[in-house]
C-alpha cells in the first residue's frame, strides 16, 4: 500500500503545472496586442520589425523587455511617465477615444525621483487634449478627478537596495493576487527607474568582500545582488507579460572621438552585470539566444489557443532584450568663430527658441535587426510632446 502511494505521488509530482495567471497573460500574449506607444516614430518602427520577425503588424507584444538608456537630464523618467500615462488612461471615455490601455502600472523607483503630482499634471493634460476643459455627459467628474482617479491603478514601491528590489519584484504576483486595488486589473506596464540605482553601492561592496577573502574562500564570493534582481524579472515576465522598462544610465560611450576625426559613439556600453548587453560581442549570442527561447515560449502560447495540450512554461534565469532606446539632448550647435557679438546678438532669439525647444532624440535598436529607429518628443511644461503636438 505504502509503495503504491509513493508511486501515485511521484507520478502526480511528473504532472507539469501553471498558474492559472500564467495560463492567462500566455493566451493574451497571442490574441491582443498590449497597445501603442503613441510616439509615431517609436511605433513605426517597432511594428515594421515586429511584421518580418512575428506577421504581427503591432508595435508591443506582451512580456517585451525595453531598456531605456541615456545621460543625466536626456528625459528617461519622462519617457517612462509617458508610457505610464499611456497605460493608464483608460481606452475611451464617453465615447471619445484616449488611446489609453485601461491597465494597471507599476513603478519601482529606485532613484528616488518620481513625482506623482507631476505624473498627475501630464494625466490632466492629456485628458484635455481629447476632452476639452470639461466633460459636458458629466460634469460632477473634472479633470482633476479623472486623472486620480487613472493614479488608483499605479502602484509605486521605493526600494532602497537591490536586496529589495529583488524581493519587491519576487512579491509581485502575491501582491496582485491579494490587492484589492489590482487583483483585478492586468498589470500592463512594469517600470524600474533606475536600473543603475544602487550600482556603485553594489560594486564597492562585492570589492570590498573580494579584497578581504583568501585564496580559497573566492570560489564562495557571493553573487552580484542585480543577479537576483534580474531573475526576478525573469519570472515575473513569464507569469504576467507585462512590458517592461528599466531605464539605464549611459556611463561609457562605446567609441570616443579618435585623431582621425571619426566621431564619439551615440550609444553607451553595458555597465550592469548580469544584464543582457545584445549589442557588445561578449553579450550578442546570449542577446539573440534568449530573444529566440522567448519566441518559442510565445509559440507554446499559442498552441494555448488551439487544440494542442497546454503546456507549462519553464521559468528561464536569462531575462530578454527585446528594445533598447538611447535618448540623447538634441545638440544646438556653437556659434562659429567667425561671428561677432553683432551676429551673435543677431541670432539670439533664434537660439533661444531651440534651447527652449528642449527636443530630445531617441535611438531604437532591436537585438538581430541591423535597422536604426529613430523618433524625438520635448518635455513640456504640461505635457510630453511627441510627433506634431504642441502645448496648448
Amino acid at each position: 500500500m505504502s509503495d503504491s502511494s509513493i508511486s501515485a505521488a511521484a507520478l502526480l509530482a511528473e504532472i507539469p503545472t501553471e498558474s492559472l495567471q500564467s495560463l492567462l497573460a500566455s493566451v493574451r500574449s497571442e490574441t491582443s496586442l498590449p497597445g501603442l506607444t503613441h510616439i509615431p516614430g517609436l511605433d513605426t518602427h517597432l511594428a515594421s520589425v515586429n511584421v518580418r520577425r512575428t506577421s504581427r503588424d503591432w508595435p508591443l507584444n506582451r512580456g517585451d523587455v525595453i531598456e531605456v538608456q541615456g545621460p543625466a537630464a536626456s528625459g528617461k523618467t519622462h519617457l517612462i511617465y509617458h508610457m505610464l500615462v499611456t497605460c493608464l488612461l483608460p481606452e475611451r471615455y464617453s465615447g471619445t477615444e484616449l488611446g489609453g490601455w485601461g491597465k494597471a502600472a507599476i513603478l519601482c523607483d529606485a532613484d528616488g525621483n518620481f513625482d506623482v503630482r507631476r505624473l498627475h499634471r501630464l494625466l490632466v493634460s492629456r485628458l484635455r487634449r481629447f476632452l476639452g476643459e470639461d466633460d459636458p455627459n458629466n460634469p460632477a467628474m473634472g479633470l482633476e478627478d479623472m486623472a486620480t482617479e487613472c493614479l488608483r491603478h499605479l502602484h509605486v514601491f521605493r526600494p532602497t537596495s537591490s536586496a529589495q528590489l529583488a524581493i519587491t519584484l519576487h512579491r509581485l504576483t502575491a501582491y496582485h493576487a491579494t490587492q484589492p486595488r489590482l487583483q483585478n486589473k492586468e498589470i500592463g506596464i512594469l517600470a524600474i527607474d533606475s536600473m543603475s540605482a544602487f550600482y556603485w553601492r553594489d560594486r564597492y561592496t562585492l570589492e570590498q568582500i573580494r579584497d578581504a577573502a583568501d585564496s580559497s574562500s573566492r570560489a564562495n564570493l557571493p553573487h552580484n545582488p542585480l543577479l537576483h534582481v534580474v531573475q526576478a524579472l525573469a519570472k515575473l515576465r513569464l507569469s504576467h507579460r507585462p512590458v517592461t522598462i528599466l531605464s539605464n544610465w549611459g556611463l561609457n560611450p562605446l567609441s570616443k572621438p579618435s585623431a582621425n576625426g571619426a566621431m564619439e559613439s551615440p550609444f553607451y556600453k553595458q555597465h550592469l552585470s548580469p544584464f543582457p548587453a545584445p549589442f557588445e560581442p561578449h553579450g550578442a549570442a546570449e542577446g539573440l539566444s534568449s530573444i529566440s527561447a522567448s519566441q518559442h515560449l510565445q509559440d507554446d502560447a499559442a498552441l494555448r489557443t488551439g487544440m494542442s495540450p497546454a503546456r507549462p512554461l519553464r521559468p528561464r534565469e536569462a531575462l530578454p532584450l527585446h528594445c533598447h532606446i538611447t535618448l540623447h539632448p538634441s545638440t544646438i550647435d556653437p556659434f562659429p568663430a567667425s561671428f561677432s557679438v553683432a551676429d551673435a546678438l543677431h541670432h539670439e532669439h533664434m537660439r533661444s527658441v531651440l534651447v527652449n525647444k528642449g527636443e530630445i532624440r531617441g535611438l531604437v535598436r532591436i537585438p538581430g535587426d541591423e535597422t536604426l529607429g529613430e523618433f524625438t518628443f520635448r518635455i513640456g511644461d504640461e505635457e510630453v510632446l511627441v510627433g506634431g503636438d504642441e502645448e496648448p
